[in-house]
């Protein structure tokens, strides 16, 4: 097949300009950020408020009318806007995310969600809880998957299953389906995140092309039908030395919105008992320069992965076992310094209006995505390390 890109006569934005154009909206998000929890997903203004000032458009191809800027700028803007409402800077973080993947699949496919138009909402499941068999010209998939953040204002989703077929054993693959293919249902009631609309997915008996699909394998590995088609540096990179920077970037930005929060209020706050002024006390002192401390540890792990996938070099099994290893050592370090920061505010930080106990139930429920689960990583690492074979039962690296 032949397609047709978009043309774009406008200069891709700099780095430093969309991280310019995050720090413009974080006002408008701070304000509006109990609303987002309370409302369990982000308003429809305010995704279009970011998808609006280009800033979806990070890792998207510039063939499709994307910026193809880099790793670091979509992790920089989701830590701008993570600082301001942790919810908001999720979804906003896997808007690119989901376009960077969009860039895996066969170039058909691309040109089937940006024909017309850069700006498409893509929600995304990477876990293969759907089954799919083959049929004349693709597959035949049904399936549920939970956890799809955003996916109410999603145009397409990508929702992974195991394939069945005649012959050969059972496969992982993932599917594009546009928005007439699935059905939505409203089960996001959560400790952390409640602002992300983390609602199910559900697909029953729909025919998806073979155009519109990727083998795990591919994605894994970083040798994508995609990435022979664009071929700039952002599309090389193996999933898990890529995919996890865009789960982490938000708690980095979580927990550096909480620490400047509880320096502002700490620096005026008196004891209640003695009248004495917290900020003068050596304890609280010392506690918090370990919080900025272990912060800046997780921040530079975490770059130093962004270093490892810049420049879209090959991605060989000690690359990738230590970058899922890192995400997951990086976002646990995060905890580490909001749970200090929860600690050190006593009863009133749990108070449903300070935002310090947001934080703490966020950072919490980001570190528990699959994408960065330390044991997973661990074991992957540490089978590595020992000179043993990769477990085909770990999909993801």
């Amino acid at each position: 097949m032949s397609v047709t890109t978009l043309s774009s006569e406008a200069i891709s934005p700099t780095r430093d300009e969309v991280i310019r154009r995050a720090r413009g909206l974080a006002p408008m998000l701070r304000e509006h950020a109990q609303q987002v929890e309370t409302d369990r997903r982000i308003a429809i203004e305010t995704i279009e408020a970011i998808v609006g000032a280009g800033l979806a458009r990070i890792l998207q191809p510039r063939k499709w009318g994307g910026y193809e800027i880099s790793h670091d700028a979509a992790f920089d803007v989701a830590i701008e806007i993570a600082s301001a409402c942790g919810s908001t800077g999720w979804c906003a973080s896997l808007l690119n995310i989901h376009d960077w993947w969009l860039a895996a699949f066969p170039e058909e496919a691309q040109h089937d969600v940006w024909r017309d138009t850069p700006d498409r909402n893509i929600a995304a499941m990477v876990y293969p809880t759907g089954k799919a068999t083959p049929v004349a010209g693709g597959y035949q998939l049904s399936g549920r998957w939970a956890f799809v953040s955003g996916v109410d204002y999603s145009e397409w989703a990508i929702v992974a299953a195991m394939v069945f077929g005649p012959q050969g054993p059972p496969h992982a693959r993932q599917f594009l389906i546009p928005r007439k293919d699935y059905a939505i249902e409203d089960t996001w009631y959560n400790v952390g995140m409640r602002g992300t609309g983390s609602n199910d997915l559900l697909v029953q008996d729909v025919n998806v092309p073979a155009h519109r699909t990727l083998a795990m394998d591919d994605f894994r590995e970083g040798t994508t039908p995609g990435s022979r088609v664009n071929a700039g540096p952002l599309y090389r990179g193996a999933m898990i030395c890529t995919f996890p920077h865009a789960l982490s970037a938000p708690a980095l930005g979580v927990a550096r919105g909480a620490l400047t929060n509880w320096l502002n209020w700490t620096r005026e706050k008196v004891a209640t008992s003695t009248g004495e002024a917290v900020a003068e006390w050596p304890h609280v002192q010392m506690r918090i320069t370990q919080t900025e401390l272990d912060l800046d540890s997780a921040e530079l792990l975490l770059r130093r992965n962004l270093d490892i996938i810049r420049d879209g070099g090959p991605s060989d099994a000690a690359a990738r076992t230590r970058s899922f290893a890192t995400y997951g050592y990086a976002v646990r370090t995060i905890c580490t310094a909001v749970d200090t920061l929860f600690d050190m505010s006593g009863a009133r930080g749990m108070r449903d209006e300070n935002l310090i106990q947001r934080a703490w139930r966020d950072v919490h429920a980001i570190a528990a995505h699959v994408g960065l689960s330390t044991d997973l990583s661990g074991q992957s690492r540490g089978r590595f390390l020992l000179g043993l074979p990769r477990d085909p039962k770990v999909r993801m690296y």
